[in-house]
């Protein structure tokens, strides 16, 4: 592996690969033993080499697959675009197919010119590739390189139409199975007697077995330019077809690279259209007024100075983070109350109702910290009901919310309508917990209106002030 530094650039990671088997052993194979993971987290990443591999995927022309399952999940988990051709990279009287075996990966956000030098003779029977990186040399956050998410819908069985791949899916489905109840099951399941320590570690362990069995079985979701509601197979067929132009530039002409360019963005802007043109035929209810707030002129509020609420101001990112924090969450009173000993409440924490509580849960609500959607959460839940409702029940018991589950992203957004942004209460902070944490505060919430219901205080409550009433309705969450 060789790292190249261009002047005022991004790191340029350049992986060369000779992937072979160690004597007889075909899964034997060194190459494919590196820590890729590690190698793909970098901005700008090239693998170029000798894959020995055969697939449908990057020879349309293959009669047969070999060598390829390892090869093909990198590309997709890793989403690295492949720049070969359909052209032979192997040539000679032994070669019985038309052979691409030697592959050349980039990141999705590096453009590279890729072509075969057919007229070099060299004594090997594999034919010489040459690619150079375009672009400027500064850096081009295209493309994220943090997990902010994972997709498992390639563990439904549902989802797939042919046989063979049913089984395929009910197969990673086991898998990722056993992967989670081997990590989940180094701790023991909480009881009533469980300690605060006990309750602390099992909430970690249990983040870490969703995390790890993601991590090997799922597809990792990452940011990208393609990350858009307007993207379809179309602006795709034209990305191939300006990336192919732009690989055989020399053949083609450059007046072929700027055609396709042209009518790749000219596609860009007539989807946009197309797909905003779709949102207003379709828009009832609250997205009327989604469409207002885009049609609104907006302000730029990313980097202009916060005025504090003692008139100080609040220069540079750090200053303006620390100004909204101390605005918004101010430190508490001290604490006085003390919750009286020996509640029973906990003993109506079940499955039965866990599960009812995070059915509710949206799939496609924002996860928190830990990335981990309610979707995903769900199917953890199927798997091992009895682990997931100890840990609230044992939370419940002690009064006692995990600090790992008190970690938030906060997302900071204007408040519409305000005359003057430079205030620093011109702003709202939204919190996103881990979908763990807020079944915990839903268990709670669910608990305190059932008592209020049976002592009949809930009942008072909602008459005395209507049905708007704000307790009624903190209650009813």
């Amino acid at each position: 592996m060789v790292e190249v530094v261009p002047p005022g650039g991004d790191v340029i990671v350049i992986a060369n690969v000779y992937d072979r088997h160690e004597g007889r052993d075909e899964a034997n194979r060194t190459a494919q033993c590196a820590a890729w993971g590690e190698i793909a987290k970098h901005r700008r990443v090239i693998v170029a080499g000798d894959m020995n591999a055969h697939s449908k995927m990057w020879n349309p022309k293959a009669t047969y697959n070999k060598n390829h399952t390892f090869w093909e999940r990198l590309i997709t988990e890793e989403d690295l675009f492949l720049w070969n051709t359909e052209e032979a990279t192997r040539m000679g009287p032994g070669v019985m197919n038309h052979s691409i075996i030697n592959l050349t990966l980039s990141s999705p956000n590096m453009d590279l010119i890729w072509c075969l030098l057919v007229e070099e003779a060299t004594g090997s029977d594999h034919e010489v590739i040459a690619w150079e990186v375009l672009g400027n040399c500064h850096p081009t956050a295209i493309t994220s390189t943090e997990t902010t998410g994972w997709d498992i819908s390639e563990w439904d069985p549902a989802k797939e139409s042919e046989e063979e791949e049913k089984k395929k899916a009910e197969e990673r489905q086991r898998k990722a199975r056993e992967c989670y109840l081997a990590g989940a099951g180094r701790t023991p399941i909480l009881s009533d007697n469980s300690t605060k320590e006990e309750v602390r570690e099992a909430a970690g362990s249990l983040r870490e077995a969703m995390t790890v069995t993601l991590d090997e079985h799922a597809r990792k979701k990452r940011w990208c330019s393609r990350s858009k509601p307007w993207w379809c197979k179309d602006l795709k067929e034209l990305r191939k077809d300006l990336g192919w132009a732009r690989r055989r530039w020399r053949v083609a002409g450059i007046s072929r690279v700027k055609a396709a360019r042209r009518e790749f963005r000219r596609a860009i802007r007539k989807a946009k259209r197309d797909c905003w043109n779709r949102f207003l035929h379709k828009a009832d209810g609250n997205k009327v007024w989604t469409a207002a707030a885009y049609t609104r002129p907006r302000i730029d509020k990313t980097g202009q100075t916060l005025v504090r609420d003692d008139g100080s101001i609040a220069e540079g990112h750090h200053e303006r983070e620390q100004a909204i924090l101390q605005s918004h969450f101010p430190p508490g009173p001290p604490r006085v109350f003390e919750p009286a000993q020996g509640g029973k409440a906990f003993e109506r924490v079940n499955a039965q109702l866990v599960g009812s509580l995070l059915g509710v849960a949206a799939n496609t609500s924002a996860p928190g910290d830990d990335q981990i959607s309610a979707g995903i959460v769900k199917v953890f839940w199927q798997w091992d009901k009895q682990r997931i409702t100890q840990l609230v029940r044992a939370c419940i018991r002690l009064r006692f919310h995990p600090g790992i589950w008190k970690t938030a992203k906060g997302v900071v957004i204007p408040k519409p309508g305000k005359p003057d942004y430079s205030k620093v209460r011109a702003y709202r902070v939204i919190l996103l917990l881990d979908v763990i944490s807020k079944l915990l505060e839903r268990t709670a919430a669910h608990l305190i209106a059932y008592i209020w219901s049976a002592s009949g205080a809930y009942t008072r409550a909602s008459s005395d002030a209507g049905s708007g009433d704000p307790v009624s309705m903190r209650l009813q969450f």
